[in-house]
């Protein structure tokens, strides 16, 4: 069976990753640092699975994506689509751990 590649999906293993670079982190400057480790997905590595996540997600999630890499510089002119489409997924999934891990630091604070 396939597994799904979907919002849903993307935010649960976001949530995952997030508890994880929370347990690893000795201070929340370190968890924030942290998060580009956990990025490197198969949703990043493998083209189909890359242009399905950049299908499936909300265009919040698309528009900040597009924005880093972007802001990168990383695309130019030979830049392919399955390429373009794996640097979007990479901060599509940077963006989803980031936005579990600033939750749960404002818990954490709030304790």
């Amino acid at each position: 069976m396939k597994d799904a590649i979907n919002y849903n999906e993307l935010m649960k293993r976001a949530s995952n990753a997030a508890e994880e670079i929370m347990e690893h982190a000795e201070c929340t400057d370190d968890a924030r640092d942290m998060v580009h480790e956990y990025c490197d997905w198969d949703w990043t590595i493998y083209n189909g699975k890359a242009m399905e996540l950049c299908c499936n997600v909300p265009a919040y999630l698309m528009d900040e994506a597009q924005g880093m890499v972007e802001d990168s510089g990383s695309v130019e002119a030979t830049t392919g689509l399955y390429e373009h489409a794996a640097m979007l997924a990479y901060w599509i999934i940077h963006t989803a751990i980031v936005e579990h891990l600033e939750g749960m630091i404002e818990e954490r604070e709030a304790a």
